[in-house]
C-alpha cells in the first residue's frame, strides 16, 4: 500500500472540521447508520497528483526559453511494481512525459526516465541576433525535446534532474531542468490530452525464454492503454533504439503494430528481443482533440 500519510492527515482533519459543523449545525447520523470503510480508489495500480515548481536552463543554442521557476502540474500512474507513466504541463507554457522505473515505492526509492518534452521558445534573430533588434525580429515557436531524468520519491515528495534536453526541431538547443513537487492527491488526474501507459510485463529485466515462433529469445509483453478518456491515432512507425553489449545505440524505424488506441482502450501484444542488450520504442500522434502525443517505453533490458 502506498504511503499518503501526509494527505491522509489533511482529510483526516477535514473530516474532524466536518464532523464538528454538523455537531453544531443541527442533527447528524447516529453511529452504525453507515457501517463498514469506503472502497479505496486506485489508479492503475496506485499514483497521484502533484504539484510543485519545475525549471529549465539554457546550455546552449541561440533560441531562447523561459529560465525562471514554473508552477507544475503533473498526474503520475504506477503501471507495474518497476514502472510508472506521468504527464506534466507548466504555468509557463511547457508540457510533456516522463515513462519511467523504479527502485523501490513511490514514498521511497529511486528513479530513472525519459522525459518527452515541448518548451516555447523565440528563435535567435535573422543574423545571429535575439530580440526585436537590427538583427531581425524573433519567432515563438514550440521545441520538442527528449532528456532522460534522474530522481526520488521521499514521503510525498519527488524531485528530479536532467543534464541534458536536446531538441530535435531546434537545431544547437539544449537545456538543462530541475523539478520538486509535493502530492496533493493520491488521484491522478484526468484532462482533455489522452493519456497513454505504456508497461512492459513481467518487468523491465527481460530473461532468456522461448519466442512465440519457437525461437530462443528474450520474450516480453507491451501493455498499452489510454487512460484519459480520449481515443488517439498513432503514426503508422516507431523509432526504436537498441544498444547491444559494447555497442553503440543504433536506430530502426519499425511499422507500428498499434495505430488506433480508443478512449479507455487497453492493448496488449507479444514481442521478443533475439539478443543481450537494452530496447526502448517511442511513440507519436494525434489524440481526438487534435493535440499531438508523443510518449516512449521504458528502457528493457534483456539481460545475458
Amino acid at each position: 500500500m502506498r504511503d499518503w500519510t501526509g494527505v491522509g492527515r489533511l482529510l483526516a482533519a477535514a473530516g474532524m472540521v466536518a464532523a464538528a459543523a454538523a455537531t453544531l449545525g443541527g442533527a447528524a447520523c447516529s453511529q452504525g447508520s453507515l457501517p463498514g470503510s469506503p472502497t479505496p480508489i486506485l489508479v492503475g495500480g496506485g499514483g497521484g497528483r502533484y504539484g510543485g515548481t519545475l525549471s529549465y536552463r539554457r546550455i546552449g543554442g541561440g533560441f531562447s526559453i523561459d529560465e525562471s521557476a514554473q508552477s507544475l502540474s503533473m498526474s503520475l500512474v504506477l503501471s507495474a511494481a518497476d514502472q510508472f507513466a506521468a504527464q506534466f504541463e507548466t504555468s509557463g507554457g511547457s508540457r510533456g512525459s516522463l515513462q519511467g522505473t523504479i527502485d523501490g515505492a513511490l514514498n521511497a526509492g529511486t528513479f530513472t526516465a525519459t522525459m518527452l518534452v515541448s518548451t516555447p521558445a523565440e528563435t535567435p534573430g535573422a543574423a545571429g541576433g535575439l530580440g526585436g533588434s537590427v538583427f531581425g525580429p524573433r519567432a515563438l515557436v514550440t521545441c520538442e525535446g527528449r532528456g532522460e531524468a534522474t530522481g526520488r520519491f521521499s514521503g510525498i515528495a519527488v524531485t528530479w534532474t536532467i543534464d541534458s534536453i536536446r531538441y530535435d526541431n531546434c537545431i544547437g538547443l539544449v537545456a538543462s531542468s530541475e523539478a520538486q513537487a509535493t502530492a496533493i492527491s493520491p488521484i491522478p488526474q484526468a484532462g482533455a490530452r489522452a493519456t497513454v501507459v505504456l508497461t512492459i510485463l513481467p518487468g523491465t529485466t527481460v530473461s532468456r525464454g522461448r519466442c512465440e515462433n519457437g525461437t530462443d529469445g528474450f520474450p516480453f509483453t507491451v501493455e498499452i492503454a489510454e487512460t484519459s478518456g480520449v481515443g488517439l491515432t498513432l503514426d503508422d512507425t516507431i523509432v526504436v533504439e537498441e544498444r547491444r553489449a559494447g555497442q553503440v545505440v543504433s536506430t530502426r524505424h519499425l511499422d507500428n503494430p498499434l495505430t488506433t488506441l480508443r478512449a479507455g482502450e487497453k492493448r496488449r501484444h507479444s514481442a521478443c528481443g533475439p539478443r543481450p542488450g537494452t530496447y526502448q520504442a517511442f511513440f507519436s500522434g494525434r489524440d481526438a482533440n487534435g493535440n499531438t502525443i508523443r510518449f516512449a517505453s521504458p528502457i528493457v533490458t534483456f539481460a545475458p
